[in-house]
């Protein structure tokens, strides 16, 4: 589980504003759910001035963040959850006037793939069950085995929290012995450090 906060740094104070001044927070980009280990931009105006802002999740605190002149910061977040899906409440509270606050909320999804049967011919038609994948409308399988690379479309994601449900052949009849691996992510290009997916193997032996 990764957790960063990421800073734009402010310059020179004018004011302090008054604990009446109305601070935001606001998410971005802006989305109804959003996916484990997704990054998102938190952004907070109308705070002090080149002073701080202390970070809470659901009350645990984050770190803090660097206002700039304007009493803005922009912090880089990157969310977790490890099953289902939760939504989450953010707040950011002006370290200078504890009664400068702002609070946003976000729904965060696990990321996973379910495949069934678990056992079977390499051929075999497997049914897969998705969630979670929020960064693209379409979800993508890339097998792999040593240099070998096949990339499948699994199909259009659907509803806020991007899932579906399907039936696929993943490995040929004569796929090749030994393990394969396979990612699933929204992207059509492959690439291992995609920070949103989920990976299965598949061995095959011949009996």
């Amino acid at each position: 589980m990764t957790r960063s906060l990421a800073v734009v740094a402010g310059a020179i104070a004018l004011a302090v504003p008054s604990a009446a001044s109305a601070a935001s927070l606001t998410v971005s980009p802006q989305k109804r759910c959003y996916s484990a280990g997704e990054s998102v931009n938190l952004l907070g105006t109308d705070f002090s001035p080149a002073a701080s802002a202390s970070i809470t999740r659901d009350g645990s605190m984050l770190g803090a963040l660097n206002t700039d002149a304007n009493g803005a910061f922009n912090g880089i977040l990157t969310l977790a959850q490890t099953s289902g899906k939760r939504t989450k409440t953010y707040t950011a509270t002006d370290d200078m006037v504890s009664t400068l606050s702002a609070s946003a909320q976000i729904t965060v999804s696990s990321v996973r793939v379910n495949l069934s049967p678990a056992n079977g011919a390499p051929g075999r038609r497997m049914s897969i069950d998705a969630h979670g994948f929020t960064t693209g409308k379409t979800l993508w399988a890339h097998v792999t085995k040593g240099k070998s690379k096949r990339t499948l479309k699994i199909g259009a994601l659907k509803g806020a929290c991007g899932g579906l449900k399907t039936r696929k052949r993943l490995l040929p009849r004569n796929a090749a012995i030994g393990m394969h691996t396979i990612q699933f992510d929204t992207f059509k290009r492959y690439n291992p450090k995609q920070p949103v997916n989920d990976r299965y193997t598949i061995t095959v032996t011949r009996g």
